[in-house]
């Protein structure tokens, strides 16, 4: 390898006064603009930001809170759905998941009736009661999204 430096004639020869005017030259300097010249935001307009990235950040939360919410509801009603199957209600752990999930899963109850399975019983309200649940998160989330999402 050839040890070359690089000299500002190298660099800038592609280019002259004529065709790129603001590009510094070799004679031309230009000096960094001073902080007092640049314009200042007012007060009003730093305010309303703030707020801004306040409510974005509230919006986040509510968003995580929300998340965090649809995770624990997905297993309660998972593990309703397990213990259904299996027939397993007669534990005191069975009763306690059956007695809190009872009334995420009233809305559906009588819209399909369980369905045996070779000898399992599959809980169609439970089913449809993830779906909904999942779905309708998934949306809301998906709207809080696009509430803080920043414009190009």
């Amino acid at each position: 390898m050839r040890d070359r430096h690089v000299t500002e004639d190298d660099y800038y020869y592609l280019y002259n006064d004529d065709t790129e005017p603001l590009l510094p030259g070799r004679h031309q300097g230009t000096a960094p603009i001073p902080v007092i010249a640049l314009p200042r935001e007012s007060w009003v307009m730093r305010m309303l930001r703030a707020i801004g990235r306040f409510v974005a950040a509230i919006i986040k939360k509510i968003n995580q809170l929300l998340a965090l919410g649809l995770a624990v509801l997905l297993l309660l009603l998972f593990t309703r759905f397990a213990l259904y199957l299996f027939g397993l209600k007669s534990s005191l752990f069975s009763t306690w998941v059956f007695q809190i999930s009872a009334p995420l899963v009233m809305p559906f109850t009588n819209l399909i009736p369980p369905l045996p399975f070779y000898g399992y019983t599959i809980d169609v309200s439970t089913l449809i009661a993830i779906i909904v649940y999942a779905l309708t998160v998934t949306i809301v989330r998906q709207f809080l999204k696009v509430l803080i999402a920043r414009p190009l």
